[in-house]
């Protein structure tokens, strides 16, 4: 069993620094163009959840059972069984249950961010995935 926590955005104070500003400045250009604080609202809830993976701890789990994962007030886990393909880039690894590439590869599978493992932790991540994902 393989457990770490990803959290890119404690670990690059600078960019979430950027993101901050531009949900700041998004929701102030809705405010001031369109007077509705309910869709400045909206709008800063809408870019918060899509830099979501950045902004907010991700844990992850590999067992004898499969890959979860757990991000906010989410949980998402699939079985090593229904896993067909993995590809593994520099900082993450992508686990599909498609067999080739396919456009649902982010809804259907996980991308794996490496963000929080040190290079042997990697390396054992790797070789797990290899190890229980068929090629």
């Amino acid at each position: 069993m393989v457990t770490w926590t990803a959290h890119p955005a404690r670990r690059r104070p600078d960019q979430l620094a950027l993101i901050a500003a531009v949900v700041l400045i998004a929701a102030w250009v809705v405010l001031v163009t369109l007077r509705s604080p309910f869709l400045a609202l909206l709008a800063a809830v809408f870019l918060v959840a899509a830099t979501g993976p950045f902004l907010f701890p991700t844990h992850y789990r590999l067992d004898e059972r499969g890959v979860e994962q757990r991000r906010f007030a989410s949980r998402r886990f699939r079985p090593w069984e229904e896993l067909r393909r993995v590809q593994v880039g520099r900082g993450a690894a992508l686990v599909s249950p498609f067999a080739r590439p396919s456009w649902m590869d982010r809804h259907r599978g996980f991308i794996l961010y490496f963000d929080g493992l040190d290079a042997e932790g990697k390396r054992q991540v790797v070789e797990l995935l290899e190890l229980r994902v068929p090629r």
